[in-house]
């Protein structure tokens, strides 16, 4: 019987020292999927005052973005505008790479969000890299292409949102790691 306590109690000590860690990876991983629906780009002052006085009038008439929308742009929009685009045979190919760019931070960021709730850390610590590095490509092609920032938008606050999320998914992963070796050296 007591062989039995000490399992459980050592179960349940192994728990505990997971917890914390795997709730900070879940944080981070979560906030990596907010980033697509927050604010990629902010209009500037002078065009925000523009469209929110046109705000019925049309932004994207194929999928319905009226100026208010888009006053603030988010990766997920931006991903509905090049899938509109495709159908576009001039910026066909350039909206199908884009898309798929997008469509890939996505699928990196809920492959996050999955190994998180797994408590695997050394996949949570590669896909959290690949959709940074992802990120980082959207960027570069959106400035290299001067689709931002541009004398209408900014970059908007999932910049920063990012970056913070990275950081706090890697953070948990780490010590996820780190808990996990000291509960195998421990047994």
């Amino acid at each position: 019987m007591d062989e039995k306590n000490d399992v459980m109690q050592k179960n349940a000590f192994n728990k505990k020292a997971l917890l914390i860690p795997f709730i900070v990876a879940l944080i981070g991983s979560l906030l990596l999927i907010l980033v697509t629906f927050l604010p990629f780009a902010s209009a500037n002052e002078e065009h925000k005052d523009y469209l929110e006085e046109y705000s019925g009038n049309m932004y994207v008439q194929e999928i319905d973005m009226t100026n208010e929308d888009a006053v603030d742009i988010s990766l997920y929009e931006y991903g509905r505008i090049y899938a509109a685009a495709t159908d576009i045979e001039m910026v066909s190919d350039i909206a199908i790479t884009c898309l798929v760019i997008i469509c890939i931070y996505g699928l990196f960021s809920v492959l996050v969000v999955l190994f998180s709730l797994l408590k695997k850390a050394i996949p949570i610590i590669v896909f959290d890299v690949l959709a940074l590095a992802d990120f980082l490509l959207i960027k570069w092609d959106f400035s290299d292409r001067g689709i931002l920032p541009n004398f209408n938008y900014n970059w908007g606050v999932a910049q920063i949102i990012c970056y913070i999320a990275f950081a706090i998914t890697m953070v948990g992963a780490i010590w996820l790691l780190v808990e996990k070796i000291k509960i195998k050296s421990k047994n």
